[in-house]
């Protein structure tokens, strides 16, 4: 995660393009359709895929609509230099793109900005319903519905189903639970440790740490927008995450990101992992020494809470609000198709990914091509977005920090918290 002055720095650049540089424009419709009606071409700006899905998906797409092409933009790898390309150019005026692939934590920043098109009056309340809610809540700023969800992503904890039954366990509910078992199985069965999750400075300990905060009750933000951090359900928290890494994770867990962590389970030296569902899959290949052997339930409850919470990741699909009126409602049918049966297929079946569409993990077809889904639909229906706010990158900052120093023996949990919630009340004033 970039720090924040560079994101405004980019921004500062960006805005002064407007009075220095003509506006791009893609607003040509290219060449008439077959029936000779006009043909509107749409842009659609996407990261490198590295599945069939988004090429299958334009090609679906297009079959159907003989009067709009949609034509694929391949953006930048890394998200961040994703984002700031897309802040330059809208920023700007700029209308070369039409409809953008957007990470999660981006729609409250591009709503707040005003750039993209607020989608209300396109998508109803049935239509919204019939998608996962937390993907939903995250692509929402202040009553707008800036994108739509394409795919999602949740943290979810694996564990070694074996062991669990060899032992006579059952698989944890709760912080207790974890903790217990965790101290109890490590070092049986080949295993070192009792639990592995990623703990490094970085925007991915921020997604533990929030699961550990939601689960016993706390927030950051409340539903106004109120900076709420500094509690006694979060310090909780915050002790239980130290806990695990001075009593059952490896001694490096505070350097892991995901790759170092999965790393560490799928060599059987683990006996939970917390990671995102692409672990799954990874259990089962050829490199893994623990194939056939996980499970996978949802984040643990902590004391003061009343159920275990995911945290969310995945991409969404927003408009360029500069474009004119027949390019938006092209674009709107784009992700109409996107979010449809047929579109979410394609999203499950040729990327892999989770898809947005509740129906699609009762699929014959979904479940067939990707059996393990079946398991992750209740982690994904308690799954919460991060705090929504255009102030996000400079929040998660703060928590990076104040949390890894925590976790470093550097801060206790009060003061942690305490710095959390003045830094983010200087934030967002």
């Amino acid at each position: 995660m970039k720090k924040w002055l560079r994101r405004t720095m980019t921004f500062i650049f960006a805005t002064t393009l407007m009075a220095t540089v003509g506006c791009s424009s893609n607003s040509s419709s290219g060449s008439a359709s077959s029936d000779g009606k006009e043909k509107i071409k749409i842009v659609w700006a996407h990261g490198k895929d590295d599945t069939p899905q988004s090429k299958k998906l334009v090609e679906a797409f297009n079959a159907k609509h003989k009067n709009i092409e949609v034509v694929e933009l391949e953006m930048p790898q890394k998200s961040d230099a994703q984002h700031d390309d897309y802040v330059t150019k809208l920023a700007a005026g700029d209308t070369s793109i039409d409809v953008f692939s957007l990470d999660i934590i981006w729609p409250a920043e591009f709503g707040a900005a005003g750039w993209l098109e607020p989608l209300n009056n396109y998508f109803s309340k049935e239509d919204l319903e019939k998608l996962l809610p937390g993907p939903v809540e995250g692509t929402q700023y202040k009553g707008k519905q800036i994108a739509i969800p394409l795919y999602t992503d949740a943290g979810v904890l694996f564990y070694r189903k074996d062991i669990l039954q060899k032992y006579g366990k059952q698989p944890p509910k709760t912080f207790e639970e974890l903790m217990s078992l965790a101290k109890e199985l490590q070092g049986k069965e080949g295993t070192k440790y009792g639990f592995v999750f990623q703990a490094n400075q970085y925007e991915g300990l921020v997604c533990d740490w929030l699961e550990y905060v939601w689960a016993n009750g706390g927030n950051v933000l409340d539903k106004d927008g109120k900076v709420v951090v500094n509690s006694p359900n979060t310090i909780e928290a915050t002790k239980f995450m130290k806990d695990l890494v001075t009593q059952v994770a490896p001694p490096g867990v505070t350097t892991y990101q995901e790759p170092e962590s999965l790393a560490v389970f799928l060599e059987g030296k683990a006996v939970f992992h917390r990671n995102w569902p692409y672990a799954w899959k990874a259990s089962s290949g050829p490199e893994s020494k623990i194939k056939g052997k996980v499970g996978v339930i949802p984040m643990p409850k902590g004391p003061k809470g009343t159920s275990g919470a995911a945290t969310l990741g995945g991409w969404n699909l927003g408009i360029n609000k500069n474009i004119d009126e027949k390019k938006k409602e092209a674009a709107v049918k784009f992700i109409k198709f996107a979010v449809s049966p047929e579109g979410q297929k394609i999203v499950a079946i040729e990327g892999g990914r989770l898809p947005v569409l509740k129906e699609m993990y009762k699929d014959p077809e979904v479940l067939k091509a990707n059996p393990y889904f079946a398991e992750f639909f209740e982690p994904l229906m308690a799954a919460k977005p991060r705090p929504v706010s255009p102030k996000y990158p400079e929040i998660s900052d703060s928590i990076q920090r104040n949390i890894h120093k925590v976790l470093t023996g550097g801060l206790s949990a009060e003061e942690a918290v305490a710095n959390i919630q003045k830094e983010i009340e200087t934030i967002v004033k």
